[in-house]
């Protein structure tokens, strides 16, 4: 579907690109701004085009790495704003929950609240 989208736009381009083309006899505001107007609007699709096949090549060929994962053990499960650059954090390591502060340029765990889900909560809990 992508590749005959583009084949199209491709077409467009190269049947309307030599009508747009300026005569040399021609005073340089000759076109009319229909033409120049059709112009850059083709031109934008070209270039986001090539802007979107570039990110799916990526993609592909980096196996989805480009995208932080969800699978993975390690969760922020909250996230509080303390003022200016500093932040609190709850952190899901595996089963583990932690206390983590931050602040521009560096992370301290300020507590370990060990295994299971923080604050006594049931697991039905979190799940509802």
């Amino acid at each position: 579907m992508r590749r005959r989208a583009l084949a199209g736009l491709a077409t467009v381009w190269l049947a309307v690109g030599p009508a747009l083309a300026q005569p040399s006899g021609q005073p340089p505001g000759g076109r009319s701004a229909v033409l120049l107007l059709l112009q850059a609007l083709l031109s934008l699709a070209v270039v986001i085009a090539v802007i979107y096949l570039a990110y799916y090549a990526l993609r592909r060929l980096s196996d989805g790495r480009l995208v932080a994962g969800e699978d993975g053990p390690l969760r922020v499960v909250q996230a509080r704003h303390l003022g200016g650059d500093r932040w609190l954090y709850l952190v899901r390591v595996g089963t583990r929950h932690l206390v983590v502060g931050g602040a521009t340029g560096h992370l301290t765990a300020i507590a370990d609240l060990g295994e299971g889900p923080p604050g006594g909560e049931s697991a039905d809990d979190e799940a509802g």
